[in-house]
Order: structure tokens, then sequence, then C-alpha cells
């Protein structure tokens, strides 16, 4: 037989989170890495363009049959006993995996934390309990199920955030979070959330500025006890009450890496994630944390925290850093995130402008989807975006 002579490779199991996979393909191939990438949806056309791309499927179905259908796509790729690596990239696909890790053989080698940490994390009642236990100050909280009295949440001072307490609670409609700054809106939001299914969490919503929102894009090896974090703050994010970073930047906040170490030592964590802060009258409060790659894990890569390498070479060669890396200044910018903002609110352009003129002066940035060296995704992605639009202008009784 002759010798192996290619790496392992990595499969990035996504949705259409466009600049955190795409980024995660560029990261692993230039390193030589095949990478395999697997849509659960529509995704194929556009990660398929890149130049870091061995192979690209969109998967049909959910749950075991996704699950399947991932392991029956990623098998026929590879070559005999080879072992490869399989990272989500969003709640859902990560809840999936550990749902289904039985149906995974041995060479297979999935970058998710162990079954019982992973539950509860995904779990946002859960994961707030966790960060109490753990000596974290937490914002007061309740959880509104169906069936309860909704108002409970009463107790609460206004305003207040409602969100499910994970991706699968959403009740009929979808949503991600609501800010009700009133008695009545709060009762609203909870009342409808709940009369569809859904399961809440309601809490009191601490008002600051974007760039008090603060986060840990990190890295715990499941050996040796080895921690790498980049830290950083956002500087806009899609909406004025939250939402996904438009723009931010790497800076070292230690108390943000302290805070972050002592929550994922205290629940046995290990892999890929991301903690978030809001930094209130010079108290720290935890808000979340997603057990999976984050979303704006480029930047991390751009500060010199390479976290989906790091994970790769802990999974695929049992190889790990000798020394933890040392982060230095860097900025990202998402301009998905700052459209949808616009999308909402027109009079923000002259904020987007400066943003966008701010970011410039930086001398270490990173932009999601778009990279000379591999254009050919971003084109792809514009043409589907214009492609969509003309549909629905062809037909706006059709909504996206």
């Amino acid at each position: 037989m002759a010798p192996r002579t290619r790496p392992s490779p990595c499969v990035l199991f996504t949705e259409e989170t466009w600049g955190s996979a795409l980024h995660a393909a560029r990261s692993l191939g230039t390193k030589g890495v095949p990478v395999l990438i697997a849509t659960a949806g529509i995704g194929a056309k556009v990660f398929g363009k890149s130049r870091h791309c061995t192979a690209a499927v969109d998967l049909p179905g959910d749950g075991e049959a996704l699950c399947r259908g991932l392991r029956d796509w990623v098998s026929a790729q590879l070559e005999d006993d080879e072992v490869v690596v399989v990272l989500p990239l969003s709640d859902h696909l990560l809840d999936v995996l550990n749902r289904h890790r039985d149906l995974f053989g041995e060479q297979f080698r999935l970058g998710i934390p162990p079954h019982q940490v992973t539950e509860a994390l995904i779990d946002k009642e859960r994961s707030l309990q966790l960060a109490e236990e753990s000596g974290l100050h937490v914002p007061r909280w309740v959880v509104v199920e169906p069936g309860s009295d909704p108002a409970v949440a009463a107790e609460l001072r206004l305003p207040v955030i409602v969100r499910p307490t994970s991706w699968a609670t959403t009740g009929e409609h979808y949503f991600k979070c609501i800010v009700a700054r009133s008695a009545a809106d709060l009762s609203t939001a909870i009342t409808r959330a709940v009369g569809s299914g859904a399961t809440l969490i309601a809490q009191e919503y601490l008002e600051v500025s974007d760039d008090q929102v603060e986060f840990a894009i990190l890295w715990k090896g499941s050996e040796r006890n080895m921690f790498a974090a980049c830290t950083g703050r956002k500087r806009r994010q899609s909406a004025p009450g939250g939402g996904v970073m438009a723009w931010g930047i790497a800076e070292d906040l230690p108390d943000v890496r302290e805070q972050t170490l002592r929550f994922v030592d205290g629940v046995g964590f290990s892999g890929l994630g991301g903690a978030e802060f809001i930094r209130h009258d010079g108290q720290l409060s935890f808000i979340e944390f997603n057990p999976r790659l984050e979303a704006i894990h480029f930047l991390a890569a751009a500060a010199g925290v390479h976290t989906v390498a790091l994970a790769y070479d802990g999974l695929a060669r049992g190889r790990y850093p000798g020394a933890v890396p040392v982060q230095r200044p860097a900025a990202a910018w998402i301009g998905g995130a700052w459209l949808e903002r616009l999308r909402h609110d027109h009079s923000q352009w002259p904020t987007a402008i400066g943003d966008r003129l701010r970011f410039a002066l930086h001398r270490n940035r990173t932009k999601a989807v778009w990279t000379v060296r591999d254009p050919m995704p971003g084109v792809a992605l514009l043409l589907r975006l214009a492609s969509q639009l003309r549909a629905k202008r062809r037909h706006p009784e059709v909504t996206a």
C-alpha cells in the first residue's frame, strides 16, 4: 500500500453562514488540508467556488437523516481508514451531531464537546445557571414555558430581552430575540411566543452602547488543559439593540479572558467556543456562551489566535502548540450585518460610512467574505443575492 500523502480532511458542517465557513476553509486550505463543506440547506454553489474547497454538497433533511447523509457523503470522499475532522458551525448542527454522534465511526473526529456538556450549553437556561455557579455575574432572568404564567417576567426591571432557551424552542415562529421596553410590550411578546409553543428566557436588558459588548473567541484542548482565547469588543451590531457584529476589534481584555476560562473550566468544556459579556457600570456581566466555532472566528485568526487550526491539529494529529498564542490588535468587518442594520434604518448611512473609514485605519484588518486571493465565492454570493432580489421583485407576495 502506498503511503498516504495528504493531511486528514476537515468537514465544515454549516448552514448559510458565509463568512464563517469561508474563513475556516481558507485557514485550513492554506495549510494544505483538504476541506469538505456540507451545507444543511443551499450553499454548495457558493462554497464550491473557493479555491480552498475540495468538495461541497447540499444535504437535505434534518436530524438522523441529515447525519446519515453527511456520513455517507464524507465516507465517499475518503481514502481507506482516513481520519476526518468534522466541525459544526451553528447551534442547530451542533445539536444534531450531538444527538446522533453514535452514527459516526472512529475515523470521524467530531469537533464538539462531550455529550452532557453539549446538552447543557445548548440550553440557555442551564448555561446561565452554570455561569452563576462559576461565580460570574448574570443579569436577573426567569424561564417562561407553555402553560406557565407570563406574569412571572413582570418582576424583572424594564427593559427586558426575551429569547428562546435554544434554537429548538422558538415555537412555530422563529425569532432570535425581542427587547421589550414597556410592560405591555413584554406581555404581548411573551404571550405570542409562548402561545406558539416557545420556551423562553426573559432577562433584564442592560442598556449599553455597542462597544460595551465584549467577547472571547476560544479553543480549549481536551488534553494538557491548554486554553487559547482572543478577546475583543464589538464596535457596531446588526441592530441598535443587539445582534450580529457588524464590525469589531481584537483587544486584550484580561478580565474577559479570566472569566471565560473560569466558566469553561467549571463546566468541563473542551473544543471551540465563544463567550459574550456586557460591561455595564464598571461590572462585567455574562450574556451567553456558544459551544461551537464562533461566527467571528476570523477576527481571532487575524489577531494571531487561529482557533480553527488549533482544533484541527488537536483532533486530527493530537498536536498541541508549544506555547499559547498571544493576540495582536486586529479589526473585522461584516458587510452583511451592516446592510441588515441599514435595511431597517436608512438614517444609519452616515454612521456606516464613518465606521468603514475607522475600520480602514486599522493596520491589521479582515473582512467576512471578500478576499483578493479567493474572490470567486464573493462573486457567486453577489449573483445569488441579485437573483433572489429579482425573484422578489417579480413575485412580491413571496417573502424570502
